[in-house]
C-alpha cells in the first residue's frame, strides 16, 4: 500500500486533529459533578466506593421512581444502585454499563425492559437508535448544550464526581393521581423488538455474561405505555436467549397488589412512593431468594450504607404520610 502524500495526507491530518477536539471538547462540557450527570441521580453510582454495588437496576423514569433500592439494605442487607433517566433506551444502557464496570462488578443486573420500546414523539425508532449511539460514542452531541453554564467561576474547575446518593438513584413521587383507563393488558399480538435495539439487547446480554453477572428482565407498572403485546415480545426474546423475565404489570405471584387509585402520581404513567415500595419489596424477595446476595449490614467497608440507611428512613417516615394523605388513606 502507498503511504499518503500531500494533499491526502494533509486531509487524513485535519480529520484526526478535528475528531479529538470534538472529543476532548465533549469530555469537557460534560456536567461538572456527576449530581446532575443524567438529570435525576443516576450518576450518584459514580460516587460509590469500587466494587461496593450487587445489584444494578438500568432503566428509565419508571425505574428511577418504581425502585428504591435503600429498602432492600434496610431489610436484607443487599446493595443496589438505581441507574434511571428520562427516555433511556437500550443503547444507552449498554454504553452507560460498560462504563459502570469499570468500578463496579454487580452480581445482578436488572434491565427494566420499558427502554426496549423507548423513543421520542414522532422518532422513528432507526432515528432513535442513531441519535441515542452518536450521542454516546461522542459526547458533544449530548452535552453541547452545557456551554450555556459556563461562567467565570466554573470554566477551569475541574470535574468532581464524588456525590453519593443516599436514595441510591431511588427518586420518591408523594403525588396521587389515579389511573382510571381500564385494562391496559388486554392485547395478546406481539410487538417486535427492533432490529437495532435487539441487536443492543444482545450486546448487553454478553456484556453481563462476559463480566459474570446475572441478568434479570423486569417490567416496571406503567398503565400508559405497556401492554401484553409488548410483554410478548420481551417474553419472546427473553425465552430464546434462556432468560428470566418478570412482568409485574400482570403480578405474577399475586404479591404486588398494586392500586392505580393511589399508588400513581400521574394517571398511571409512573409509579408514587406508595407503589415503589410495594414493587421493591415484591422484586427485593424474588432477588434474595434466587440469587447469592450477601449482607453488608454492620460490615467493614459499608459505614456509608449503614449511615444512608438512617438517611432513608427519615425520608420515608415523610414521604409515605404525605403520599398516604394525598391519597385520602389518613384522617
Amino acid at each position: 500500500m502507498k503511504a499518503l502524500k500531500g494533499p491526502a495526507l494533509r486531509i487524513v491530518a485535519f480529520c484526526l486533529a478535528l475528531l479529538v477536539c470534538v472529543l476532548l471538547t465533549g469530555n469537557y462540557l460534560m456536567p461538572h459533578s456527576n449530581r446532575y450527570l443524567e438529570g435525576y441521580t443516576a450518576g450518584g453510582i459514580l460516587g460509590e466506593d469500587f466494587d461496593t454495588i450487587d445489584v444494578l437496576v438500568l432503566g428509565d423514569s419508571n425505574a428511577a421512581q418504581g425502585i428504591a433500592p435503600m429498602k432492600w439494605y434496610q431489610d436484607w442487607g443487599i446493595t443496589g444502585y438505581t441507574y434511571g433517566a428520562a427516555w433511556f433506551s437500550v443503547f444507552n444502557a449498554y454504553y452507560r454499563l460498560k462504563d459502570i464496570y469499570s468500578e463496579q462488578t454487580p452480581r445482578v443486573v436488572v434491565l427494566c425492559t420499558d427502554i426496549v420500546y423507548s423513543k421520542r414523539g414522532s422518532e422513528t425508532y432507526f432515528d432513535s437508535a442513531v441519535n441515542n449511539i452518536s450521542g454516546e460514542l461522542f459526547p458533544l452531541l449530548r452535552y453541547h448544550d452545557n456551554w450555556k453554564e459556563l461562567n467565570a467561576e466554573n470554566l477551569l474547575q475541574p470535574h468532581d464526581y464524588s456525590w453519593r446518593d443516599p436514595n441510591k438513584g431511588f427518586m420518591p413521587l408523594t403525588g396521587v393521581a389515579g389511573y382510571g383507563g381500564g385494562d391496559y393488558m388486554y392485547d395478546q399480538g406481539r410487538q417486535a423488538i427492533p432490529l437495532l435495539t435487539e441487536l443492543y439487547l444482545d450486546r448487553i446480554v454478553r456484556l453481563c455474561e462476559d463480566k459474570g453477572s446475572q441478568l434479570l428482565l423486569i417490567t416496571v407498572p406503567a398503565a400508559t405505555s405497556w401492554n401484553h403485546s409488548r410483554h410478548n415480545g420481551i417474553q419472546a426474546y427473553a425465552d430464546a436467549r434462556g432468560l428470566t423475565y418478570i412482568d409485574y404489570n400482570l403480578d405474577p405471584a399475586g404479591m404486588l397488589g398494586l392500586d392505580w387509585a393511589t399508588d400513581t402520581p400521574d394517571s398511571g404513567s409512573h409509579l408514587n412512593v406508595l407503589g415503589a415500595i410495594k414493587l421493591t419489596d415484591v422484586l427485593g424477595e424474588y432477588l434474595t431468594q434466587n440469587y447469592d446476595l450477601p449482607d453488608h449490614r454492620g460490615k467493614a467497608g459499608f459505614e456509608h450504607w449503614d449511615d444512608d440507611a438512617r438517611t432513608w428512613t427519615d425520608t420515608m417516615d415523610k414521604a409515605i404520610p404525605n403520599a398516604m394523605q394525598a391519597a385520602g388513606l389518613t384522617q
